[in-house]
C-alpha cells in the first residue's frame, strides 16, 4: 500500500557518549553534537555541572541528554560506564576525559601521577574496548581519542602527561589499521594550547605563551569532526600547530628535548 502523502518517515537519531563533558573540549563536543541532532550521554565527575549543561542542551536543541556522573579513575565507577557503553548502540564515543601535572617528576606526588595514568590511559583503553565490539558488529561507528601535541615528543616537566598522550596517539594509530574494512573509524585528536580549565588545574603558568598559539575549544571540535568525516586519522587543529609539527619533525630529537625542557622550566610552578 502506498504511503499517504502526509505520512512522515521517522529518522533515528544518532547517539554519542562524551567523557569529561562538563567543561572545555568535552563540553564543546557535547554542544556541537547536540546541534547536529545527536542524543547524548555526558560523563564527568560533578553532577551539578553535567545537569546544568544537559538542561541547556535540551532547551536549545531538544533530544535526549543522559547525565552520568562518574570518576573514571575509580575502578567500580569505570565499570559502570563500560557496561553502559557495551549495552548501548553508540554511533560515536569521545574519550576526552584527562588531566595533566606539571613540575619536575621527582618532586611530584606519585599517587597523582598514577591517577593521571589511570584516567588518560587505562580508562580510555577500557572504554574503547567496551565500544568496539558493538560498533564492529553494526559495521559503523566512530571513536575520537583526545590526545595532544605533547604526545609527539618528550615533555620535560610534563613528563607523565606527554607519555600518556604518546600512548593515546600510538594506540589509536594501531586501532586504525585493525579496523580497516569494518566501517568503524578512529581518530587521535592532537590539539595544542586550548583555552579551557586544563592549564589552571595543571598549575601551568601561561603568561609566557603568545596569544597566536591559542585556540578555542569550539574551533578544536570543528576541526576534529570535519577530519572525522574525511576519515583523517591524526587531527592537529590549527594552521600554526600543523606548521610547528612540520618544523619539529625535521629537527633532531635531542634538540627538541632540550627546547622542550627549556620551555617546561618556564611554565612549571
Amino acid at each position: 500500500m502506498a504511503k499517504s502523502p502526509s505520512s512522515k518517515t521517522h529518522v533515528a537519531r544518532k547517539r554519542a557518549l562524551v567523557t569529561g563533558a562538563s567543561a572545555g573540549i568535552g563540553a564543546a563536543f557535547a554542544r556541537r553534537l547536540a546541534h547536529e541532532h545527536y542524543d547524548l550521554i555526558i560523563v564527568a565527575r560533578v553532577r551539578e555541572r553535567l545537569e546544568e549543561l544537559a538542561a541547556a542542551l535540551r532547551a536549545e536543541h531538544g533530544g535526549e541528554v543522559e547525565v552520568l556522573p562518574a570518576d573514571l579513575t575509580d575502578a567500580p565507577e569505570l565499570r559502570i560506564v563500560e557496561k553502559l557503553i557495551a549495552d548501548t548502540n553508540l554511533d560515536l564515543l569521545i574519550n576526552n576525559a584527562g588531566f595533566g601535572t606539571v613540575g619536575a617528576f621527582a618532586q611530584l606526588d606519585v599517587a597523582k601521577e598514577e591517577e593521571e595514568i589511570r584516567l588518560n590511559v587505562v580508562a580510555l583503553t577500557r572504554l574503547t574496548r567496551a565500544a568496539l565490539p558493538g560498533m564492529i558488529a553494526r559495521h559503523r561507528g566512530g571513536i575520537i581519542n583526545v590526545s595532544s601535541m605533547a604526545g609527539f615528543q618528550p615533555a620535560p616537566y610534563n613528563a607523565t602527561y606527554g607519555a600518556t598522550k604518546a600512548f593515546v596517539t600510538s594506540f589509536t594509530e594501531a586501532l586504525h589499521e585493525e579496523l580497516r574494512g569494518t566501517g568503524v573509524v578512529v581518530q587521535a585528536l592532537c590539539p595544542g594550547f586550548t583555552r579551557t580549565e586544563f592549564q589552571a588545574r595543571a598549575g601551568v603558568d601561561v603568561s609566557n605563551i603568545p596569544s597566536f598559539a591559542w585556540m578555542t575549544a569550539d574551533s578544536v571540535v570543528d576541526a576534529s569532526l570535519s577530519a572525522l568525516r574525511s576519515g583523517e586519522l591524526i587531527c592537529i587543529p590549527g594552521l600554526a600547530n600543523r606548521a610547528l609539527m612540520t618544523l619539529t619533525s625535521a629537527i633532531p630529537r635531542s634538540l627538541t628535548r632540550r627546547v622542550a625542557g627549556s620551555l617546561g622550566r618556564r611554565v612549571a610552578p
